[in-house]
């Protein structure tokens, strides 16, 4: 006759049926908003030409400004500034919270063991469960099990949110990408731009140090007073002067360069070289194709959905809680007790906890994920407004800065004609000497109004690179089961 093992068809019952109830998700399902409205259809200021370029050229625009000193600067950077390196740990925190979070819907096994003696003195009350001797040990060993059904989605909805913040740190890591490349362009072609004026004084101190001869042999042969003379000296000065302060800033940027290559203030030296010239700017693609370049708003996307799932897993509160546990242990009063199986004790079966009062509590946590999500959504939408304004302003001020170089151009031959043609009357002597003076002060103001604006341009078109998302490149998102290593560098 067979016989009919009871307990365990009924654990098998109700574990089949934690596992079956298991797939009871409750809280809203996330789905990918739509921003068209936040991008609009088309760019307003499309008055700039534009060059085809694709994915890969776009992750690595720093190449299209043919400096090579910049790109080996940048790319050294990437490769070792600290907040990077931060930003990869927070990647790797990231997955571990998610390890954390995860391991709730598996099962847990502890393995338990004790030993304790007693004694009882002679006046010691007798109580239930207590042995008549004075003194006695026990001994146990065993294992207990335990099992919470994720009847309605708790635990998932948490492995869910746990994974869009690891998506999440991914974003924020090329984010920090795309800052680091644009903050050491900037730097370096702040700094071509500072040896371009110093480039400017250096001539104009050689041109001092021959008019000082010119106007010093006029005053001896009495053509001139010694007045042209002072003010030609003084000229000198002020222009040896301006290069103080620049070399200065120039040094205060190369400071700036190796911190952000995670190194010791004064181990960068960048070498003089004339300044890039400004490339076309990318293929600008459509305002919507932001929401895949730009990693800020990657990284805003799936905070949303963390905080939509977060709406499931504060819900799921309201149900029962479900937990199948057991335990399995040997003991007695001896050590060998712990491998006869006749002192064995199990235990197993399901326990139901149901919340009926919690002042509110739940309720509250429903709220305030609600709330979280929404806020989320907002930030999302921002983000989105902001990246558009942020490449309708560089496209706007490189169109400004273009033409402002133009006519600065213009104004420049200008100025340079009149100075040599104020120099050639002075020699001559048919005009004073602060009429040259004035013409060679335009001179140098303007060009040194020239190497600002070309600056100009050269920061709007890193601008425009970096508004468009430039930095890294355009692949699959990293998901919560790849590593560091996946990211695309």
């Amino acid at each position: 006759m067979m016989r009919t093992h009871w307990p365990q068809v009924q654990l098998a019952s109700v574990w089949l049926l934690g596992v079956v109830l298991s797939g009871c998700t409750v809280g809203p399902d996330y789905a990918t908003p739509d921003l068209s409205v936040r991008f609009g259809e088309s760019w307003s200021e499309t008055n700039s030409k534009t060059q085809q370029a694709s994915d890969s050229e776009l992750s690595r625009w720093w190449r299209s400004f043919g400096d090579d000193e910049l790109v080996e600067l940048i790319e050294r950077s990437l490769s070792s500034n600290l907040d990077l390196l931060e930003a990869q740990e927070r990647i790797i925190a990231a997955r571990a919270r998610r390890g954390v979070v995860n391991a709730d819907r598996m099962p847990t096994l502890d393995a338990d063991a004790e030993y304790s003696r007693t004694e009882r003195g002679s006046d010691a009350p007798m109580q239930m469960g207590f042995v008549p001797e004075r003194s006695f040990d026990t001994f146990s060993g065993g294992v207990v099990a335990g099992w919470e059904a994720d009847l309605w989605g708790r635990v998932s909805r948490l492995v869910e949110a746990a994974d869009a913040e690891i998506d999440l740190s991914v974003e924020d890591y090329r984010a920090v990408r795309v800052t680091i490349a644009a903050e050491v362009a900037r730097e370096v072609l702040s700094i071509r731009a500072i040896d371009d004026r110093l480039a400017v004084l250096a001539r104009a101190i050689e041109v001092d140090r021959e008019f000082i001869e010119i106007t010093r042999a006029r005053a001896r042969a009495g053509l001139v007073s010694e007045l042209d003379l002072l003010r030609a000296e003084r000229t000198a000065s002020v222009n040896r002067a301006a290069r103080k302060p620049l070399l200065g800033e120039r040094r205060a940027a190369e400071h700036r360069i190796a911190m952000l290559a995670g190194e010791r203030p004064g181990s960068i030296l960048v070498a003089q070289k004339p300044q890039a010239i400004a490339p076309p700017i990318p293929d600008l693609g459509l305002p919507a194709d932001l929401l895949v370049r730009r990693p800020d708003i990657r990284s805003a996307e799936r905070a949303f959905a963390a905080a939509v799932a977060r709406i499931g897993a504060a819900q799921a509160d309201r149900y029962p809680r479900v937990v199948f546990g057991g335990s399995f242990v040997l003991g007695g009063s001896d050590v060998g007790d712990l491998v006869d199986p006749n002192t064995r004790v199990l235990s197993f079966g399901p326990r139901v906890t149901l919340p009926l009062f919690e002042g509110g509590r739940i309720r509250s946590n429903i709220t305030r994920a609600e709330s979280d999500a929404r806020s989320a959504h907002l930030r999302l939408e921002q983000r989105a407004l902001n990246a558009v304004r942020e490449v309708e302003t560089a496209l706007a001020r490189l169109d400004r800065a273009r033409d402002r170089v133009a006519e600065l151009e213009a104004a420049f031959e200008s100025a340079r004609d009149s100075e040599q043609l104020a120099t050639s009357l002075y020699s001559a002597g048919n005009i004073d000497f602060i009429n040259v003076l004035e013409a060679r002060t335009e001179r140098l103001a303007i060009e040194e109004l020239l190497a600002t604006a070309r600056l100009d341009v050269l920061n709007e078109s890193v601008n425009i690179s970096v508004a468009l998302g430039g930095g890294w490149s355009v692949q699959p998102t990293a998901t919560a089961q790849e590593g560091v290593l996946s990211l695309s560098k």
